[in-house]
């Protein structure tokens, strides 16, 4: 069952692109090996080896990026385990990391460069307005499980870190141009400059028409996504504790797809929806030493705008600050504390009787605290880490997310962990404020009706709270050499989940076209009374067969559980919950070079069915060929979908949108640096 309190969906959304560059960077040509002893800053907040972390975290570096042929971030992100990524149309993406995934998965916190582009209208990210410019991406960090403890609020099921390249290492000029079998055109420029002695500068700016989908019948056109964005990146020539950076972004971008709505009380058919985004931020950061440690503090401004037409638009306007101090390790203990603040003003307007905002403008207030100590119990073999955030909201009050991680590494190849973690989801406005015309319902032969309104609201005398997550997980990692395996086991225990019970009839009636011209209402009352639980066993291997053969693979299998409850509207939302992500999924990928910079990479992806939406199981097969005709030009050819014409990925859960089919396609991409 769709989520009808997230019809505030029809309102704004942010996303940040990241910075642009032109040199080659330092991840592009790292070996697995060097990979394996990383610096990766999204689980600790900073800089740590991936083979000294205690959690499942998996990086993808520009080089891993580059060889997917992925043109977006989602599509960049199909191949880690536990993380289930699928198209919902032009642009649009579910992407969920251990399940409970949608549209707007609004258990996931993604940053880029440790700034949220998590919007608090929707609790979730709103994917086909993120247009990040991936050459200039320096890797990707995902974390599965909760980052709370660390990163705050949201930041439940995951946390996607996008880190971008720095300016000093993209001086020069990059072009990038994109054109799909259709004849649509992705193209990007960016130039980077020595501002002599205090740091570099690079500029950029990039615009796309994104492929569009099909209906069933395989040829018309469902959707499109269109729009640019540009940006500068500005950082100090120091580095370490004496280091800065500035940037800055703008877009715009349009989204039009179609609403299918229910054939009832004579209503029913497809509606176009178009939505338009445009957005601006401001984001800097300095770090330095105190008191022989190292501390940073960052700063953002960010201002969106989005408007649906016929329904309504919206403004948001966000001011934080985020500060961070690492003491002098002492002793066994190493141990880092922070403060933050956010604030948040939006104003929506609601132009049409489907949706309703009281009041249309908010104030919202966090204000945190965090500290973490990890303790070395035996050098190089044990280490407790014990931490936790503090977080007052205006909405949500006070909320604690505490964890635990206890590492063991008997060897230097080996290492366990088991980790105990607690995290919170924020109420968006849309769950404590809408009220909204969720749809007509057909009612059984011989009522005097022949539909009821379904009707959406908060409940009388909720006060929401944030949803928990307890989060149990058991992780083995093994460092292959120039590779690495590793196996993750995990259990996720959700409560006060927000979804809806059955309300009163009425009062109040909506026209209908048909005798006796209008349908009674049925409420649905919002509140936290839901749960769920998951457990799921993710695999992962990156192997070098040979030189010029290595292949990497994922195994991901889950199951999701709804606590049952007697209220029919509850059920269905647990049964929503449980049937939005498949059992289980696999991908392969086998990486060749072949010599005199050239490359060839194979990709293939077996997903399983997908209960919501009715999707089936099906297997895709990816094929890219890549040459460095020489130093200054790359030419790569992409063919997706080889032996599969047409198929659906996922059905959304927000918006009855019209099933999308993705069907074969190929582009040809070519970058210059000079």
């Amino acid at each position: 069952m769709p989520h009808p309190y997230r019809a505030c969906l029809l309102l704004p959304v942010l996303w940040q692109a990241a910075a642009v560059c032109a040199d080659e960077a330092p991840l592009a040509d790292l070996t697995l090996e060097e990979l394996v002893r990383l610096d990766v800053a999204a689980v600790s907040r900073k800089a740590q080896k991936l083979s000294e972390m205690p959690a499942a975290v998996t990086v993808l570096s520009a080089e891993d990026i580059r060889r997917s042929g992925a043109r977006s971030v989602p599509e960049a992100l199909r191949e880690v385990p536990g993380v289930n990524v699928a198209q919902i149309g032009g642009g649009r993406w579910a992407v969920g990391v251990r399940g409970v995934e949608g549209r707007f998965s609004n258990k996931l916190l993604v940053q880029i460069d440790g700034r949220s582009v998590y919007s608090p209208l929707f609790s979730g990210v709103f994917w086909e307005a993120l247009d990040v410019m991936l050459e200039d991406v320096e890797r990707i960090e995902v974390i599965r499980g909760p980052g709370a403890s660390l990163w705050g609020a949201n930041a439940v099921n995951g946390v996607i870190n996008i880190v971008t390249r720095k300016a000093t290492v993209t001086r020069g000029s990059l072009v990038s141009a994109n054109l799909d079998d259709q004849g649509r055109a992705v193209t990007a420029v960016r130039q980077g400059f020595d501002l002599e002695g205090i740091g570099a500068l690079r500029v950029y700016a990039k615009g796309s028409e994104l492929e569009r989908s099909r209906a069933a019948d395989g040829k018309s056109d469902l959707d499109r996504n269109y729009g640019w964005n540009t940006g500068f990146r500005m950082d100090g020539a120091g580095s370490g504790v004496d280091a800065w950076m500035l940037q800055g972004s703008s877009y715009r971008r349009t989204s039009v797809e179609n609403i299918q709505t229910a054939a009832a009380a004579g209503y029913g058919g497809l509606l176009p929806l178009q939505f338009e985004f445009e957005g601006s931020s401001l984001t800097g950061r300095y770090n330095w030493g105190l008191a022989g440690g190292e501390a940073s503090v960052q700063a953002y401004l960010d201002h969106q705008w989005a408007n649906v037409a016929a329904y309504g638009k919206g403004t948001v306007n966000t001011a934080d600050l985020d500060f961070q101090h690492r003491l002098v390790p002492s002793g066994r203990h190493e141990m880092m504390w922070g403060l933050g603040s956010r604030y948040t003003q939006t104003e929506i307007e609601a132009t049409t009787a489907v949706l309703g905002i009281t009041p249309p403008r908010r104030q919202f207030r966090v204000m945190s605290a965090f500290v973490q100590d990890e303790i070395t119990l035996v050098p190089q073999t044990w280490k407790l880490t014990l931490g936790g955030r503090f977080e007052y909201s205006s909405t949500s009050h006070f909320e604690p997310q505490p964890t635990a991680r206890l590492m063991w590494t008997p060897t230097l190849a080996d290492s366990l962990w088991a980790s105990w973690s607690r995290a919170a989801r924020t109420p968006s406005i849309g769950e404590s404020d809408a009220t909204i015309l969720f749809g007509l319902q057909a009612t059984p032969p011989g009522s005097p009706f022949p539909a009821v309104a379904m009707v959406s609201q908060p409940g009388a005398g909720w006060r929401p709270r944030a949803e928990r997550l307890d989060a149990l997980e058991l992780g083995y990692r093994h460092n292959l050499g120039n590779g690495s395996f590793e196996a993750v086991v995990f259990h996720h225990d959700y409560r006060r989940l927000i979804s809806g019970t059955t309300g009163a009839i009425g009062p109040g009636v909506v026209p209908i076209p048909v005798v006796p011209y209008y349908a009674p209402i049925q409420y649905m009352n919002r509140g936290n009374v839901s749960g769920v639980r998951s457990t799921g066993l993710e695999l992962g291997l990156d192997l070098p067969v040979t030189a010029n053969l290595r292949l990497q693979a994922s195994y991901t299998v889950m199951d999701t559980a709804a606590r049952r409850s007697t209220d029919p509207i509850t059920t269905a939302f647990g049964r929503a919950l449980e049937t939005s992500s498949p059992h289980h999924w696999a991908t392969l990928h086998t990486l060749i070079n072949l010599g005199r910079g050239r490359e060839l990479d194979l990709m293939l992806r077996r997903m399983g069915a997908i209960g919501q939406g009715d999707v089936p199981a099906y297997t895709s097969v990816d094929l890219r060929y890549g040459w460095r005709v020489n130093r200054s030009f790359e030419l790569a050819v992409v063919g997706q979908n080889l032996f599969d014409p047409l198929h659906l990925e996922y059905v959304s859960n927000f918006f009855p949108g019209q099933p999308a089919y993705q069907p074969r396609r190929g582009y040809v991409q070519g970058v210059w640096r000079f």
